[in-house]
């Protein structure tokens, strides 16, 4: 550890000595704000590196929820909140804890980061462990769809979602404070919660922001019985004849409640060729499990779950213009984590999850060489995970990771090529050989080590006004983590006993993602297709036996093939442009005499459009037999209207069957769901608010989430009523 701790702090200090060098010798800018390439540089779909990129600008499928969208889409959880978007589901364990499903693809194959780090809580582990960020202050959510591994490393072998904030300032604001005032409830599960952000500029150069948001949520309600009607059949007289916790709920399901507070103060001190800055940050969360009688004694009463997490990060970040000789952009970012949650059997603790770990890295852009603009980086990451009490499943480890990456981009008109090159050394080793408690048959077993080597190149053509084509080709290599290598015991938290398997070897994927894109036009929208290959894919499965009256889950390598696509048009159905004659107040003026009275034309500032969207995946092993918890077929049609202050939407969302299951997996219906919303943006005094009002699920039908290992007890939300308020200033 300590060599870790001084590698990445020579790595963060040099770093910073030298563009607190370029700081000293920068001229002060009355207004001093960062070129808006530094303040850019935390964005995914600016390929994580230094390149500014918009969605259009990279050969992958790239997804941006922001502003006002993001306001009215924020659920408690992130997997909730970006559940609709095309490609992403949620895994939707309970109200509390739900991470991205990209492309039927989860857990440690979709890293989920914080302004471009890592958040470094456990929910790639194991499905109730919910994802340790909180959506309510955020600026925007990034997802990459595809193999990401090039800049993010190999738990990136899925996607990326990227949860950006403004923490860390990097640009001083034009006034001496600003700031952001958001709340909101929803009647669905009785959600109450508030956001307060303060920017403050008290001198010239230094910009101070703080942030807190409070979330609280009581049980989730439903339109029928929590249970399906297989767990209804089995159930005893008695738990038939109890309609809360452990027995046969209607309209509610119990023990889904929801406590969440973040908040965190950060400082820059910025310059007109970039910034440095701190920020300290603490989430705290509460959250029930619902209970799954299949795995109840039936003469016992079953005991209430629920996690306590708590979590302490410290970041350090910097972006500088110009900071070396051949480089025009130097990125620097590096964060320390203290994480912990309990897992609690009604007042006692069975288990406790501890991480604490570092990730830092160093980003490159290099001045044009010919045709050839890209970026040169490197990165360390180190973890130290434990797992402690009578319900432990996996023991005390170390997971430490160096990896070097290039990305090129060359520009052909009216063609562009990126391509990009990753190596990683990951070494990874537990503490203890005990066979009863870890998956080793020898303690030969207890270091591994893995060099996982991915590979990218795409190409963007823009073979006409408004069309794009793109193509982009990867092979990625991910090494297993210490939980599929070393697991053994029992996790009540999720009704499963995990076994690792420590002979598991690199997992390798070779995609091709091919994307149309139009950009302009009555028309707008994207088609993409994917296709991925897996050689060695750990798979995450039951056994159909039990242990300590718990299911047998294995980590067990195959081979797989994805392969889906996603699709949205929106069709625009007001001219796209509108002609208005000049004025004629005075015909005698310059302005007039030498437009003589001509019409001009502008952009139509009304939209009402058709938006249609869907997506689809198809996974399978090597001998055709379905993956578990794939994503079924999904689409949508929605009318929209959009005016300077008005935004509307009425939406029919669709989610067909899935009745291609895995072995010991059960299929789940299909639902509809309506639903409407009206937002309203409006000045008031130095204020700008934006007032939504949101329905969803409005005909009250039924859905469970094939994602969901608790489906079958654990229905999505009813009806419900979303009302919230966002003010800045």
């Amino acid at each position: 550890m300590k060599k870790v701790l001084t590698a990445a702090t020579a790595l963060l200090f040099g770093a910073s000595i030298a563009m607190a060098q370029e700081a000293v010798t920068a001229t002060a800018s009355p207004t001093p704000s960062p070129s808006p390439r530094t303040a850019e540089a935390e964005r995914v779909v600016v390929s994580g590196g230094a390149i500014e990129r918009s969605e259009t600008d990279t050969a992958q499928a790239v997804t941006v929820l922001s502003e006002d969208n993001l306001k009215l889409r924020t659920e408690p959880t992130l997997g909730d909140t970006l559940a609709t978007q095309p490609g992403v589901g949620g895994s939707g364990f309970t109200a509390g804890a739900s991470r991205p499903v990209i492309r039927g693809q989860a857990d440690n194959r979709v890293r989920v980061l914080n302004n471009g780090t890592e958040v470094f809580d456990v929910s790639n582990i194991s499905p109730d462990h919910a994802p340790s960020v909180s959506t309510l202050l955020s600026q925007s959510i990034e997802v990459v769809r595809g193999p990401a591994t090039i800049l993010f490393g190999s738990g990136a072998i899925g996607g990326v979602v990227n949860v950006t904030d403004n923490l860390i300032p990097v640009e001083q604001p034009p006034t001496p404070i600003g700031g952001e005032v958001d709340g909101r409830f929803d009647s669905a599960d009785l959600e109450r919660s508030g956001a307060i952000a303060l920017t403050l500029s008290p001198f010239q150069h230094f910009v101070i922001h703080a942030e807190g948001s409070l979330l609280r949520t009581d049980d989730r309600r439903i339109p029928g019985f929590a249970l399906d009607e297989r767990i209804r059949s089995e159930l005893t007289p008695a738990q038939k004849h109890n309609d809360g916790f452990g027995g046969d709920p209607f309209g509610i399901v119990p023990n889904t409640f929801i406590k969440t507070k973040d908040f965190g103060i950060g400082s820059s001190y910025v310059w007109d060729k970039g910034y440095i800055g701190a920020s300290y940050n603490r989430f705290l969360s509460q959250y029930g499990v619902p209970d799954d009688p299949e795995v109840d004694d039936p003469t016992v009463p079953p005991e209430r779950v629920h996690l306590k997490v708590r979590k302490d990060q410290y970041n350090v970040r910097s972006s500088v213009v110009d900071p070396l000789p051949w480089f025009s952009v130097a990125n620097l970012k590096f964060v320390y984590t203290d994480y912990k949650h309990d897992e609690i059997d009604n007042e006692t603790v069975g288990s406790t999850f501890k991480t604490k770990g570092v990730d830092s890295r160093i980003e490159l852009l290099h001045k044009p060489i010919g045709l050839f603009e890209g970026s040169i980086g490197s990165q360390i990451f180190y973890k130290k995970l434990s797992v402690l009490g009578s319900e432990a499943f996996l023991q005390p480890n170390d997971t430490l990771s160096v990896a070097g990456f290039v990305f090129e981009e060359v520009k052909l008109n009216p063609v562009r090529l990126q391509f990009g090159v990753r190596v990683e050394h990951d070494s990874t080793s537990i503490d203890s050989s005990d066979p009863d408690l870890t998956s080793l048959t020898s303690p030969s077993q207890k270091d591994q080590e893995f060099w996982p080597i991915s590979g990218a190149a795409g190409a963007i053509y823009d073979f006409a006004e408004g069309w794009q084509l793109a193509l982009n080709l990867n092979y990625s290599e991910r090494a297993p983590t210490a939980e599929e290598l070393f697991a053994r015991g029992p996790h009540d938290a999720t009704f499963q006993f995990i076994i690792g398997d420590p002979n598991l070897d690199v997992e390798i994927n070779r995609s091709v993602d091919l994307s149309l894109r139009k950009t302009a036009g009555v028309v707008t929208g994207f088609i993409s297709g994917f296709y991925s290959s897996y050689d060695g894919f750990i798979d995450f499965t039951p056994t159909g036996t039990f242990e300590e009256d718990l299911q047998v889950f294995i980590y067990t390598p195959k081979k797989a093939t994805f392969y889906g696509g996603e699709a949205r048009a929106d069709i625009h159905l007001l001219p796209l442009s509108i002609t208005k004659a000049n004025e004629q107040s005075d015909s005698k003026s310059v302005k007039n005499v030498i437009t003589r009275g001509e019409e001009t034309t502008q952009t139509n500032p009304n939209d009402l459009y058709l938006r249609i969207q869907g997506d689809y995946v198809h996974a399978e092993d090597s001998t055709g037999e379905p993956l578990p918890r794939i994503t079924p077929f999904r689409y949508s049609a929605s009318l929209n209207y959009e005016t300077e202050h008005w935004i509307a939407s009425i939406e029919g969302q669709r989610v067909n069957s899935q009745n291609r299951v895995a072995q010991f997996e059960t299929t789940t219906p299909g639902y509809t769901f309506l639903n409407v919303s009206l937002g309203y943006k409006f000045q008031w005094g130095r204020t700008y608010n934006y007032l939504f009002v949101r329905g969803t699920n409005l005909t009250d039908e039924e859905g469970r989430d094939h994602l969901s290992f608790l489906k079958e007890v654990f229905p999505l939300p009813g009806r419900g009523a979303t009302v919230g308020l966002r003010t800045t200033f």
